[in-house]
């Protein structure tokens, strides 16, 4: 169906024709229904360390799963009954899925357009109030069924470098099992690769077509006379400008456009690109930790975002447990991750001597301080206080920052592995933390 078929009125009397969902209409109902069962529970899931030390594989959602065509003419025969914005975001969802830039920059062009033209008749109509379009549109900022295909798609028209792969090769992202030796060279070699630039080029136009088509769904929202609402959209629409930011990087001639200031990311939750994101770097790093008691505030900011908007979150106990060891001993590390190990520790001098420390000497030579003042430090602390952390990408970031200060002025702190494996945890759903933290457990999903 193109733009123009889209957009012509079914009708005089009804331009968009009948609800078919609030019609319960069958066939409506059977496909549409039904396609949402049929999208997966998760795009990823890492493997999971096993007791005998092997590990499961990685598993990572196949493109060639989507039947494409099929899912596309059973939308289109639908919307050529109603135009209906619930059944373009579902296929929107469905080329993300299948990694189909092109049509996915056309689907959410057309929702940009029938809601400019057709305004409040489109359906989700606007009669009953705001939520049910706000629900509809919400689905493009799904992580598993939009940002991770997105995150994952192969930028240059293979895997060889992604927006994922970037993040990775930044440090930001814990790797697959299939992500392991990627560098930032490698990134930036193939996106300057001049064999690559056609299929970029490609890219960045259906890229700009996306965000553009984005700002436009926020703001014919956001002005709408008498029933105005803000689409959450804020994680697609900065994946989409960090793709940009990182097709640009390497091709310097394809710029980026700016993002409107309505629905332009917080800084804190835009990824370095090349960093991220994870989201981060996924984040940019704004803040520069300056001491172990600026680390410690940074965190206990953290955890008062995560206590108070995402209290389910497993980032908050990593971070919470970070935050205490800071500034503790060795043992007490190793005492608190390896409950059932450290009781082996030793330090061994080797065979030729037969010297060693146990684990009772260590822990008697950890209480031993010297009984002398410390020497004052010439160095005045400067004033510090915590940061204001009110989004999950700045709480991100922060992590970041925090790893960041501890590799560079205290190797041996557990802090930036916990900190990590916390951030890794951001956009994960349960079932994913479920198999992970329980891998045992046999759920119904």
């Amino acid at each position: 169906m193109t733009l123009d078929e889209l957009l012509t009125p079914l009708s005089d009397a009804a331009p968009c024709g009948p609800d078919l969902d609030a019609t319960m209409d069958a066939g409506y109902e059977d496909y549409y229904f039904g396609a949402l069962g049929r999208l997966p529970a998760y795009y990823y899931r890492p493997g999971v360390e096993r007791p005998d030390g092997t590990a499961s594989h990685d598993m990572v959602f196949d493109s060639g799963e989507v039947d494409i065509n099929a899912e596309r003419r059973a939308i289109e025969t639908l919307l050529s009954r109603s135009r209906d914005i619930r059944l373009l975001v579902l296929l929107a969802q469905w080329e993300a899925l299948a990694g189909r830039i092109d049509p996915l920059a056309d689907a959410i062009e057309g929702i940009a357009a029938l809601i400019e033209t057709f305004g409040d008749t489109v359906h989700p109509n606007l009669s009953d109030g705001t939520s049910a379009r706000r629900d509809a549109l919400g689905d493009l900022n799904s992580q598993i069924t939009m940002i991770q295909p997105l995150q994952f798609l192969g930028l240059t028209g293979t895997d060889e470098v992604s927006l994922r792969k970037i993040r990775v090769a930044s440090g930001a992202v814990t790797p697959l099992q299939s992500e392991q030796d990627l560098t930032p060279g490698m990134m930036s070699d193939a996106l300057s690769d001049p064999g690559n630039k056609k299929r970029l080029e490609v890219n960045h136009g259906a890229l700009r077509r996306m965000a553009d088509a984005l700002a436009r769904i926020s703001k014919a929202c956001q002005t709408h006379t008498t029933a105005a609402f803000t689409p959450s959209l804020d994680l697609v629409t900065s994946t989409v400008q960090e793709m940009l930011a990182a097709i640009s990087s390497g091709r310097p001639e394809l710029s980026v456009p700016e993002a409107p200031a309505d629905t332009a990311p917080d800084p804190a939750q835009a990824d370095t690109l090349p960093d991220s994101t994870d989201a981060a770097a996924d984040t940019p790093l704004a803040l520069t930790i300056s001491s172990h008691d600026h680390a410690r505030l940074t965190l206990e900011a953290c955890e008062h975002y995560y206590r108070r908007n995402e209290p389910s979150s497993a980032a908050l106990l990593l971070v919470t447990q970070a935050r205490l060891l800071i500034g503790r001993p060795l043992i007490e590390a190793l005492e608190t991750l390896l409950p059932d190990k450290a009781g082996q520790a030793i330090v061994d001098f080797g065979p030729q001597t037969g010297f060693a420390l146990n684990i009772d000497r260590l822990r008697q030579l950890t209480d031993s301080a010297p009984q002398s003042t410390p020497p004052q430090s010439d160095t005045q602390e400067p004033d510090i206080s915590p940061p204001d952390i009110d989004t999950g990408g700045a709480a991100a970031g922060a992590m970041r920052a925090v790893e960041i200060y501890f590799q560079k002025a205290e190797r041996s702190s557990p802090v930036p592995i916990l900190l990590q494996r916390a951030r890794s945890y951001l956009e994960r759903d349960f079932q994913s933390l479920v198999d992970e933290l329980v891998p045992s457990v046999e759920t119904n999903s």
